[in-house]
């Protein structure tokens, strides 16, 4: 089973000058947990949502909400993405995608070829892809041992 085969493809995406903000926004409405961010097609990095945690003050921290709404609009996802994020290709095994994963204790892998981002796959991806192989097998060991 390749990488090609469980990615999500065309994922949701950002530029490095897009706000805070709209990486908040977007991964709320999409539900959503990892963004990839790029010029044009070529990835330059992740933005995760621990990292829009990280740079967003806490209104319940005391900051206040005109502090809360300005870091927002002026924080850039170039300000806080992880530069050259670990990624794969789609031909890579989801064997050694899913050992990557675990390895570098991260939560997706964009997926690019020649340069260009055209999928990722995250730790759901990996859990679906075991799920459906645990079925594959109880259906063959069912039909083997009735």
């Amino acid at each position: 089973m390749r990488v090609a085969d469980k990615m999500t493809r065309e994922p949701v995406t950002l530029a490095e000058r897009s706000t805070l903000r709209e990486a908040t926004e977007l991964m709320r409405s999409r539900r959503i947990r990892h963004l990839p961010i790029v010029d044009g097609r070529k990835l330059i990095g992740i933005v995760t949502d621990r990292d829009v945690k990280r740079a967003t003050p806490s209104v319940v921290g005391g900051a206040s909400k005109e502090e809360y709404d300005r870091t927002l609009d002026r924080t850039t996802l170039g300000q806080i993405m992880t530069r050259n994020p670990v990624s794969v290709f789609p031909s890579t095994t989801m064997r050694d995608a899913v050992a990557l994963i675990v390895r570098e204790r991260i939560g997706s892998l964009p997926v690019v070829l020649e340069g260009e981002l055209v999928g990722i796959v995250t730790e759901t991806d990996c859990m679906k892809a075991y799920l459906d192989l645990l079925i594959e097998f109880e259906t063959l060991f069912r039909r083997h041992f009735q």
